[in-house]
């Protein structure tokens, strides 16, 4: 009783706040059809909105859609804007916008210590009315954009067209001086740790993503155990090079201070992703892990600061196999990828930006090991995991990220609304602020990993793998349908 009375009064004072108000907001096509429950409705997201940034608990985890502030996208759905979306497809699209936006309400409500029952039902209502309202439907596909990771005005002022070249040949020396093994070795002071199996292991799971039905916009359905399973199949072994505890995978919690810091035990953090190749919408798993810090080497270390981590990234065929493993550190940096032999590399403009880093092909292997140098996490060596006890690390969701619990009562987001993790800036950022990333270095929440410094680039375009790779020859069976 109590959550219904608040959601009445989070109606009621949101329409007293100002119809006119959220009738500018969603412009003039949607507008002119409302009634008094949808303008009520709007007033309602008017006023969560006003209420998070007052409170600075955005969650930035998908884009919020200017003019629907129910809706969210990120920049996989973003790509289906482009194209002419038949009645089915035009309905699941709507759905998962709407569904990025419940889950960024459940984020930030959960911080306020509010319900969010009264906007769920305000968002159906919306939702339906836009479905069948042409004008609104045009006026959302010029919307539903997720602006990229730079700052523009950073490039002009400073003078990026000439602070671009020095930055390519600068990362070109980094990519030759820090290319990884195509083997995995255990240092005397490593540590390696490892995912438990999955119950449903040795099973083979390739025929449950190749065989999976698929959504009107082409997403593949899959039951959570089975989702759980190809987790597990495809998870990575980190083998960790240990010179202090800065070298200790671990928990991000926030300590009694309501600082967040990284502490027992180990755990990965995983999350599903989408990538569009070749007319398919293609299955990514992502694995995530943190170390307390990245230690400082000597007094003027600019790389380093508290926090780091990496993600480990498979790509999954249509026939459910691995097609591409990636993996760039937490802030966005050092993106290395490892396609299989069902790549090549395409010919690319030397104006795209700086030169993609392919250290080598990597043939999948029933366990994956990545080896990480102590201190600078890099990645040392890329192969087949070395038979060896392991640590186990706990299997959380990436979510559990941004809702934090605190000992203030409300839990929180790790993350800024900006999508950047406070506190974990590098002095770096000042000798990189003419390219364009924002706080280059520190720490970024998943959907804001700009990927180069020189160009554009982001960890999650919808084309990312198709923009740099071609397949070497027809997948041939059922799968390639």
């Amino acid at each position: 009783m109590g959550k219904f009375r608040s959601a009445k009064t989070l109606l009621a004072g949101a329409l007293l706040s100002g119809l006119s108000a959220c009738a500018s907001n969603l412009g003039r096509p949607l507008s002119a059809a409302l009634d008094r429950s949808q303008a009520a409705c709007l007033a309602a997201f008017d006023a969560a909105d006003r209420r998070v940034a007052r409170a600075g608990v955005g969650d930035a985890d998908s884009a919020r859609v200017a003019g629907f502030p129910y809706l969210r996208v990120d920049r996989l759905l973003a790509s289906f804007a482009a194209h002419p979306l038949d009645p089915q497809q035009r309905s699941a699209w709507l759905a998962r916008l709407a569904a990025l936006d419940a889950d960024g309400r459940r984020v930030e409500m959960a911080a306020l210590g509010a319900p969010t029952v009264a906007l769920d039902e305000c968002r159906r209502q919306l939702v339906a009315s836009l479905a069948t309202n042409d004008s609104a439907w045009a006026a959302l596909l010029r919307a539903a954009t997720v602006p990229d990771d730079y700052r523009p005005l950073q490039r002009v002022l400073g003078l990026y067209p000439l602070a671009a070249p020095l930055a390519r040949r600068g990362i070109a020396r980094l990519q030759n001086t820090e290319q990884p093994q195509p083997r995995v070795e255990i240092p005397p002071n490593g540590r390696v740790y490892a995912a438990p199996a999955s119950p449903l292991e040795p099973l083979d799971l390739t025929p449950a993503l190749a065989n999976a039905r698929l959504d009107p916009l082409g997403f593949p359905a899959l039951a959570a155990p089975v989702l759980a399973a190809l987790f597990a199949q495809h998870a990575p072994v980190w083998v960790v090079a240990s010179a202090s505890a800065d070298d200790v995978i671990g928990t991000i919690v926030r300590s009694t201070a309501d600082t967040p810091v990284v502490a027992a035990p180990p755990s990965v953090y995983q999350y599903t992703s989408y990538t569009r190749f070749e007319a398919r919408v293609l299955l990514q798993l992502n694995y995530v892990v943190w170390f307390p810090a990245r230690p400082a080497v000597g007094m003027l270390d600019t790389l380093a600061g508290k926090f780091d981590g990496l993600i480990w990234r498979v790509t999954l065929d249509t026939d459910g196999a691995p097609l591409a493993f990636d993996t760039l550190h937490n802030c966005g940096c050092y993106h290395l990828w490892f396609p299989t032999a069902r790549l090549r590399l395409r010919a690319v403009d030397p104006a795209d930006g700086e030169a993609l880093w392919v250290p080598f092909s990597l043939v999948p292997a029933p366990r994956i090991g990545v080896q990480l140098a102590a201190g600078t996490h890099f990645v040392r060596g890329v192969g087949p995991a070395p038979a060896h006890p392991a640590i186990p690390l706990q299997v959380r969701d990436y979510t559990a990220l941004r809702a934090l619990p605190a000992p203030s009562g409300q839990p929180r987001s790790l993350f800024a609304p900006d999508g950047l993790l406070p506190g974990s800036q590098r002095a770096e950022r000042y000798l990189l602020w003419p390219l364009g990333v924002p706080s280059a270095g520190a720490m970024r929440q998943r959907g804001h990993h700009a990927t180069a410094f020189v160009g554009i680039r982001h960890f999650d375009e919808a084309y990312l793998l198709a923009r740099y790779f071609t397949r070497a020859a027809p997948l041939q069976g059922p799968a390639a349908r």
